[in-house]
């Protein structure tokens, strides 16, 4: 099995960051600005990128953490889990580590996936510090090596 694993910090509250997490407005200023559904626990969150999609299903809110399991979308991210771990660092910044866990192999999806994470979460980053992030369709463009096309 592969991940994806990235970590950031941010220099505002760790409540700040889980509602970014955890609610559908939060969601859309970083993620995808198509975002539906229930957040809490036990809910299916929509996400949609142009004619494409994903569903979650929550499987865990916390204070520090956020859990979610693919249930549709792209056959290489059905099952797989996405995790976002937060604490508190020494120097008053709140971590973020992020994982994107399951994945049956590092196959060129996988490599573009984690570039593209990278950039959503630079964009929580942004929208945490700066108010503005850059959710689809406004994200940074990353063209997939092997099928030439943007995403």
């Amino acid at each position: 099995m592969a991940n994806i694993t990235h970590a950031i910090s941010t220099s505002v509250e760790m409540q700040a960051a889980i509602s970014a997490l955890t609610t559908l407005d939060g969601l859309s200023k970083w993620w995808t600005t198509d975002t539906t559904g229930d957040t809490r626990k036990g809910g299916i969150i929509a996400f949609r990128f142009g004619s494409g999609g994903l569903d979650m299903s929550v499987e865990r809110v916390g204070d520090s953490e956020v859990i979610w399991k693919c249930v549709s979308g792209p056959e290489e991210w059905i099952g797989t889990t996405i995790e976002f771990r937060l604490q508190k660092s020494d120097d008053g910044q709140t971590a973020l580590f992020f994982t994107h866990r399951g994945w049956a192999d590092e196959s060129p999806f996988h490599y573009h996936c984690s570039m593209k994470w990278a950039s959503f979460l630079l964009s929580l980053k942004q929208y945490l510090e700066l108010g503005e992030g850059r959710p689809f369709p406004d994200d940074i463009q990353i063209v997939d090596p092997i099928t030439k096309q943007a995403a």
